[in-house]
C-alpha cells in the first residue's frame, strides 16, 4: 500500500450481507448522518489508521475535506459524495486509477467493507473520531507471532500455536493469513475432513460482515489452501463450487478465474470429472481474455525502435541483467520497462537476462543457478528489483505500473551512451536442439591487450526461455528471457592466453526434473519464505536460446555478448 503516492481514492460504501443483518434489504429510506470526522481503517494486518475525513452532509449529497492521510496515498485534500439509505459514495481526487472501498453503515454508526488498492481487496472500516492526524501505522505482534509458528517444524505444534493467535482476535480480517496457514498444515497435523471443513466454514462466516468481494477472496484463499491435498479433495470442490457461485457480477477477472482454476484442480483430484471439464474449459476462455488485455496494456507506453548505432567505433552489445521476483510489487515497474527494451533493440544491440529469486515471497521462476548469479554479485544485490549493465549496478528500485516508463527512460540514460563503447572480445557461438538435448558450442577470444594479467576474463553461458506465463502476486502475466541455467557451470570458463572454449550439452528432460526437485525441497528449506502462493506453472522450456559473455571476474565488467537462438535439427 505504500507505493500509492499520486493516486485517485475513490471510496463507494455499498450495503452488503452480514450476520448482523445489514443487507440490501434491511436500507432504510433515510441516509444516515454522516456529518463528522471521520477515519478509514484498513484491517488486513491490523487497524492501520489511512486518512482522516470532515464530511458535511446536505440533501444526502456529502462534501468535505482530508486533513490528514497517510503519505503512501498522495495529496488528497478534498472529498464529495451521495448517500443514498445506508449506501455511501465518497470521492478522493487525486491522480492515477480509481481505488474502490465497499462496505455497509451498520446500526454502531460504522461501516464495514472492503477498499481495493491497486488490483488488490482490503478489508476496512470507516468510523467516528475526533483526531485530526492519522496514527502511525504499525506492525502488531501478532504479525511476528504468526512468523513464529510459520516456522515451527511440527505441523501439530503449528496448527495448536496458530488456534491461539486466531483466538487472541476473534473475528478480525488480520486472521486471514492465520486460517491460511493452519488450513495449508491441516494435513501435515493429521486434522479429519470434518475439523477442516469446521475451520474453513469459520473463517468464511467471519469474513462476510466485510461484504461480497472480501468473502469471495476468503473462500478463494481457503480452497487454494487445500490445493493438491487428496484427502481434502472433496472439500475444497464444494467451497470452490459454493465461491465460484458467491462471486458478485463484478468481481475482477483475475479473481474469477483463479477461484475456477482451483475448482477444476479440485474436481479433478476428487474424481469428479464434469465439474472439472467445464471448468477447465471457463478457465481457459478467462485466460485467454486476461492475456489479451495484458498484452494491450503492458507496457502502458510504445518503445520506439532503436534507430541503429550512429558513427564511431560502437559495437559492444549492452547485456541488462535484472534481479526480480513475481511476488515483487516494486518490480513491476522495473521488469515492464526490461520488456519495453527487448521490443526496441535487436540482440546484437541489446540483451536482457532475467534472474528470479525468493524475494520478498516463493517463486517458481527462482533456480539454483539464479540463486548462485545472485552470490557472484553479493552485496550489490541487496533485494530486488537489482539492476546491472555490462556488470555494472546502475538505475536500481522499482515502483507500480505507472512508474514503468520513468524507469524505461532512466535505462534509456545508461543503455544509449553505453551502445557507443568497442567490444573488448570476440564471441561465436551456436546452439541447437535434437530432440530432448541442446548442444552448446562456445569460443571466445580477449582482444589484444585485454588478457593482462590484473583481469581475470571468463566465458559464461545463459540458457533463456524468452516467454514463460505466471501470473504472480505483482500481478504481471508474462516473464521474458528468464534464465533457466548456466551450462557448463556458474563459475564459466576461464581464458588462457586470451583465449577459451566451451561445450555444452543440456538433457532437457534433466533440467526440468532438477527444477522439480528444487522446488518440491524450497518450501522444507529453513531459508523458505512459506509455501508458494499459486499453483506451479508448466517447465516448458520452449523458445529457448543462448546467451554466451565474456565477464572480468576482477571487476565484474562484461566485456561483449552474444545471443542466439536454439535451432532445432534432426536427431
Amino acid at each position: 500500500m505504500r507505493g500509492l503516492a499520486a493516486s485517485v481514492l475513490v471510496l463507494a460504501l455499498t450495503l452488503v450481507g452480514g450476520p448482523a443483518g445489514h443487507s440490501l434489504l434491511s436500507a432504510t429510506a433515510d441516509a444516515p448522518d454522516l456529518a463528522g470526522i471521520w477515519k478509514l481503517l484498513i484491517l488486513s494486518s491490523g487497524d492501520d489508521e489511512v486518512l482522516i475525513l470532515d464530511l458535511k452532509m446536505t440533501d444526502g449529497k456529502l462534501a468535505g475535506t482530508v486533513p490528514s492521510a497517510q503519505a503512501f496515498l498522495g495529496p488528497l485534500t478534498t472529498a464529495e459524495g451521495t448517500a443514498e439509505g445506508n449506501r455511501v459514495t465518497i470521492t478522493f481526487p487525486a491522480q492515477g486509477n480509481p481505488l474502490v472501498f465497499r462496505g455497509v453503515v451498520g446500526k454502531d454508526g460504522k461501516a464495514l467493507g472492503t477498499v481495493r488498492f491497486r488490483d488488490t481487496t482490503y478489508p476496512a472500516r470507516l468510523e467516528k473520531t475526533e483526531a485530526r492526524a492519522v496514527a502511525k501505522m504499525q506492525a502488531p505482534p501478532s504479525r511476528q507471532e504468526l512468523l513464529e509458528a510459520q516456522a515451527l517444524p511440527d505441523a501439530k505444534e503449528r496448527v495448536a500455536k496458530v488456534l491461539e493467535l486466531i483466538r487472541q482476535n476473534p473475528g478480525h480480517p488480520m486472521n486471514a493469513s492465520a486460517y491460511g496457514l493452519l488450513l495449508s498444515s491441516a494435513q501435515a497435523a493429521g486434522l479429519g475432513p470434518a475439523e477442516v471443513r469446521e475451520q474453513a466454514e469459520r473463517w468464511i462466516g467471519e469474513a462476510r460482515p466485510y461484504g461480497p468481494e472480501w468473502s469471495a477472496d476468503i473462500q478463494a484463499r481457503a480452497v487454494k489452501a487445500l490445493q493438491g491435498k487428496k484427502a481434502y479433495a472433496e472439500l475444497a470442490t464444494e467451497l470452490a463450487l459454493a465461491a465460484d457461485k458467491a462471486l458478485p457480477t463484478d468481481a475482477a477477472p483475475e479473481l474469477r478465474g483463479n477461484v475456477v482454476s482451483m475448482l477444476a484442480r479440485s474436481a479433478r483430484l476428487a474424481g469428479k470429472d464434469e465439474i472439472a471439464a467445464e471448468a477447465e474449459s471457463r478457465a481457459g476462455l478467462i485466460d485467454a481474455q486476461l492475456d489479451a488485455e495484458y498484452h494491450e496494456k503492458v507496457p502502458p507506453f510504445k518503445p520506439e525502435p532503436f534507430a541503429g548505432r550512429t558513427g564511431g567505433k560502437g559495437n559492444r552489445t549492452v547485456v541488462m541483467e535484472i534481479f526480480t521476483g513475481a511476488e515483487c510489487p516494486p518490480c513491476v515497474a522495473a521488469d515492464v520497462a526490461f520488456d519495453a527494451l527487448l521490443r526496441r533493440y535487436r540482440p546484437t544491440e541489446f540483451i536482457g537476462l532475467q534472474y528470479h529469486l525468493h524475494i520478498p515471497g516463493p517463486d517458481p521462476l527462482t533456480g539454483t543457478d539464479s540463486v548462485a548469479r545472485q552470490g557472484y554479485y553479493g552485496k550489490e544485490v541487496p533485494g530486488t528489483p537489482s539492476t546491472f549493465f555490462n556488470g555494472k549496478s546502475e538505475a536500481g528500485g522499482g515502483g507500480p505500473m505507472a512508474r514503468a516508463r520513468a524507469k524505461y527512460d532512466e535505462y534509456l540514460g545508461v543503455i544509449e551512451p553505453a551502445l557507443s563503447s568497442e567490444k573488448r572480445a570476440d564471441i561465436e557461438v551456436t546452439a541447437t536442439r535434437a530432440g530432448d538435448e541442446v548442444k552448446i558450442v562456445a569460443r571466445a577470444t580477449a582482444a589484444p591487450g585485454d588478457a593482462a594479467t590484473e583481469a581475470r576474463p571468463k566465458l559464461r553461458l545463459v540458457l533463456i526461455e524468452e516467454s514463460v506465463r505466471y501470473p504472480g502476486g505483482n500481478k504481471l502475466r508474462f516473464h521474458h528471457n528468464v534464465v533457466r541455467a548456466l551450462p557448463g557451470g556458474v563459475e564459466g570458463k576461464a581464458l588462457e592466453g586470451g583465449k577459451g572454449a566451451v561445450e555444452a550439452t543440456i538433457r532437457l528432460s534433466d533440467l526440468r526434473q532438477s527444477q522439480d526437485a528444487y522446488l518440491d525441497q524450497y518450501p522444507k528449506s529453513p531459508r523458505a519464505r512459506g509455501a508458494f502462493p499459486n499453483p506451479l506453472p508448466p517447465i516448458d522450456l520452449d523458445d529457448l536460446a543462448v546467451v554466451a559473455l565474456v565477464q572480468n571476474d576482477a571487476d565484474h565488467s562484461i566485456w561483449h555478448a552474444v545471443q542466439v537462438p536454439v535451432k532445432e535439427v534432426k536427431p
